[in-house]
């Protein structure tokens, strides 16, 4: 029997991955934006744009190795993470 997606047991989960997906999806676009719409703009709106993926990019892979090493830590009931 295959497992549910949705279970109450897991909602946090899956509604954490939704969220990780759609902020994929945000920065995807914004990129597609700024490579079709860049010729258009000046040098110094598009740094602002690069700039601004960049630093939208970073936090969004800080993020999540912050809730993927607190989901790990909490399941296996640890403080740290063992070296």
């Amino acid at each position: 029997m295959k497992a549910k997606f949705w279970t109450f047991k897991n909602i946090l989960f899956r509604s954490e991955q939704v969220l990780i997906v759609v902020a994929h999806l945000i920065l995807l676009k914004w990129i597609f934006y700024c490579l079709y719409e860049g010729g258009t703009m000046p040098v110094s709106h598009l740094m602002g744009h690069f700039t601004g993926m960049a630093v939208f990019g970073a936090l969004l892979i800080r993020g999540t190795a912050y809730l993927v090493q607190r989901r790990y830590m909490k399941e296996n009931n640890l403080t740290h993470i063992p070296k």
